[in-house]
């Protein structure tokens, strides 16, 4: 335990020299970068004590982790521009009216996965409505608002037609650089620490407004801090941007939206790096992952093309919404909870 201590102070004093900074400018639909610079972090849950000792009262199960253990020594090698908020309604619009693109829920004809309130308290609360997409999430929208009901292969067509429009590469984040940037140098289980209601400063998750609005929705996932004004406020999801950013200046990694990542999802891909990892090093200093991908093929495979989304949403409680959990989905599934922000790869000259 201690050697795992002493591992995760050097990570974390090698990662806090790292700063993320604005571009100059915004580009041409007003999608807005930070700069993050190299670094390493640990990545995952350090410890699962930590988790019982802050979660005593979420409903959530504490040992289904999704994956997200052994916490393991990453190393980002270049840097790169994130977007500094999820992707919004109306820059989504832009690319929409340019392409006249449809979604997979406009094209699929079952509609994305709709919050549908006056349904039994649990899953019937979520079912698939082809009149719930995009443009009718179910809930009020402005164009600054996240956009959701998007599948991972509508963020995709976003980037590559982003990247045509602006000359450079445009694309999902590894899961590697979301948590990276997500985490800003913190290695606590949300970048305010590791209180539950810390999140509630830095990102909308379900809270006392959801569950006055829709009562068992989030008192079935948590049944602390529900008093009349806790929380965030938002009921669905908030203008991008609303609450505090992160040390780096990122928004809304936690809640609002779940994010797309490019990753394959695994949920045994953690024990499988850290293996791999203790080949090339020792127990207790494991050779450091240097700019992981993700699995190129995952027993997964068989049953669809499952990719990872981070950083929970309005739907979730706290301990869905830390820096370490890992969501995960068929990359055409469309949810009215799920959108994504984009990285942008910087020229060698740049660097």
């Amino acid at each position: 335990m201690r050697c795992r201590l002493l591992i995760a102070v050097c990570f974390l004093a090698v990662v806090s020299l790292a700063r993320g900074s604005f571009a100059a400018e915004p580009n041409s639909i007003g999608l807005r970068l930070v700069r993050i610079e190299p670094g390493e972090y640990l990545r995952g849950a350090a410890d699962q004590n930590v988790i019982g000792k802050y979660h005593p009262l979420s409903t959530t199960a504490r040992n289904r982790n999704h994956g997200i253990s052994p916490a393991h020594p990453v190393r980002i090698s270049k840097p790169f521009l994130i977007g500094e908020r999820e992707v919004t309604v109306a820059q989504f619009r832009a690319f929409v009216d340019a392409t006249n693109y449809r979604t997979t829920a406009e094209t699929s004809g079952s509609g994305a996965l709709k919050f549908l309130p006056n349904e039994p308290s649990g899953l019937k609360q979520f079912q698939n409505r082809p009149d719930c997409t995009w443009r009718t999430p179910g809930f009020p929208q402005t164009d600054n608002h996240p956009v959701v009901c998007i599948s991972w292969h509508d963020a995709v067509a976003f980037c590559e037609w982003l990247s045509k429009e602006e000359g450079r590469v445009y694309r999902l984040p590894t899961e590697a650089e979301w948590e990276y940037a997500a985490r800003a140098g913190t290695n606590t289980m949300y970048v305010g620490g590791d209180e539950p209601d810390s999140v509630y400063a830095y990102g909308n998750v379900a809270d006392a407004a959801l569950e006055a609005a829709h009562p068992g929705m989030v008192s079935r996932q948590r049944i602390a801090g529900l008093e009349p004004g806790n929380g965030d406020g938002f009921v669905h999801t908030a203008p991008t941007g609303s609450l505090k950013p992160n040390p780096w200046g990122l928004f809304d990694t936690h809640g609002n939206a779940w994010e797309w990542c490019s990753d394959r999802y695994t949920v045994e891909y953690y024990s499988d790096l850290t293996a791999a990892a203790q080949k090339k090093g020792s127990l207790t200093q494991p050779a450091v992952t240097v700019d992981p991908q993700g699995p190129e093929k995952t027993l997964n495979d068989q049953y669809g093309n499952w990719r990872s989304m981070r950083g929970g949403a309005w739907t979730n409680s706290p301990v869905t919404a830390r820096c370490s959990w890992r969501g995960f989905a068929e990359a055409a599934d469309s949810f009215c909870y799920t959108g994504f922000r984009v990285v942008t790869e910087l020229p060698s000259a740049d660097e």
